[in-house]
Parts: structure tokens; C-alpha cells; sequence
């Protein structure tokens, strides 16, 4: 009676185990021919016995060798099939990482775009400060307000790209970066317009 195989063991161990049980009765059957006397009828009936049980052990063996080799080709499709899988999502994780690296550069030029805006603005302030004429700020009003609007249409740019990627994360920073330079192009639209009025025509 052929051992039972846990649930758990796969197919290929259990072929493998299969066949290993096989030849060990195959070998016992050898070493036994081997010590069997031929001297006497109850010799030679005995030997005659393990002779006829060899034969079918034979068959046996290579019915084992058949299923083991079909389990093997088997894990060998198994294995390429995964092999695929693994290069597809390799190919996936680089084509996601190209992906972030180009917007990450993107966020990075846009925060460049800012802080050049932002120098920009604080010139402006100091000239103000120091009594740069009214038609004079306010053509530096009008030229940071372009910029800003520029900086806005970049970061929107860059919302639209990272949602449409699938990155949330990016598209909500740089969505926070677009509104945040909307409301001070407000602030200063405002600023310029009240310098505008009460400036002297």
C-alpha cells in the first residue's frame, strides 16, 4: 500500500518521492536476488518469484520516471511563466520610476519657476522702499503678475500629467503649489490696482 502524500507537499516532491520509493523496493529486490541460494528447488522457486516481481517493479520504476519527468516539465513551464511575469513587472517598475523621476524634475523646475518670482517680488519691494517711482512698480507689479500666472499655468500643467500618471501624491503638491501662487497673484492684482488708482495720471 503506497504511503500517503500530505496535502501540502507539491506534485513534484510527491513524484520525486514516488520514484524514490519505487527504486528502494526495485534495490531491496536486487540485494535479495543477490543472497538467494540456487542450490536447492526452494532457492530456485524463490528466485523465480523475485524475478517475475522485478518485472512488474520495472514497470513500476518507469511509470515513476514518467510522472516525475512530467511534473518536472511542468515546473519548468511553471518557471517560465513566472520568469514573464517578473519581467513584465520589472519593466512596469522601470517604466513607473521614469515616470516619477520626470516629474519629480518637473516639481523641482516649478519650484525654481517660484522662487524666481518670489526674488522678484522682494526686489520689487526693496525698490518701492526705496522710492522707486509708482510707474515704475507698478510695471514690476505687472511683470510679477505674468510670472506668477506662468508659475500657475506650469503647476496646472503638472497636476493634469501626475493625475493622468496615477500619482496623486504629486498631482495633490503640486496642486497646492498652483493655488497657493493664485491667491498671491490675487493679492497683488489687488495691490496694483489700488497703486493704479491712487497713483497720479
Amino acid at each position: 500500500m503506497a504511503a500517503m502524500t500530505p496535502k501540502n507537499v507539491s506534485p513534484l516532491v510527491a513524484a520525486a518521492a514516488a520514484l524514490d520509493a519505487e527504486l528502494r523496493a526495485y534495490d531491496d529486490l536486487a540485494r535479495e536476488a543477490r543472497r538467494v541460494s540456487l542450490t536447492n528447488q526452494k532457492g530456485l522457486q524463490h528466485a523465480v518469484h523475485i524475478v517475475q516481481e522485478s518485472a512488474g517493479r520495472n514497470d513500476a520504476v518507469q511509470q515513476k520516471v514518467r510522472a516525475l519527468v512530467e511534473q518536472i516539465e511542468q515546473a519548468r513551464a511553471r518557471q517560465v511563466e513566472s520568469l514573464q511575469a517578473l519581467l513584465e513587472a520589472a519593466r512596469a517598475v522601470q517604466a513607473r520610476a521614469e515616470q516619477h523621476d520626470d516629474l519629480m524634475r518637473r516639481f523641482a523646475a516649478l519650484g525654481e519657476s517660484a522662487q524666481s518670482v518670489n526674488s522678484l517680488a522682494a526686489e520689487l519691494s526693496a525698490k518701492r522702499q526705496a522710492g522707486a517711482a509708482d510707474a515704475e512698480v507698478l510695471h514690476g507689479l505687472e511683470e510679477v503678475e505674468a510670472r506668477m500666472g506662468t508659475v500657475a499655468s506650469q503647476a496646472a500643467s503638472l497636476v493634469a500629467l501626475a493625475a493622468d500618471q496615477k500619482w496623486p501624491e504629486l498631482a495633490e503638491q503640486a496642486d497646492a503649489v498652483r493655488q497657493q501662487v493664485l491667491a498671491a497673484k490675487n493679492k497683488l492684482a489687488m495691490a496694483r490696482e489700488r497703486l493704479a488708482t491712487s497713483a497720479p495720471s
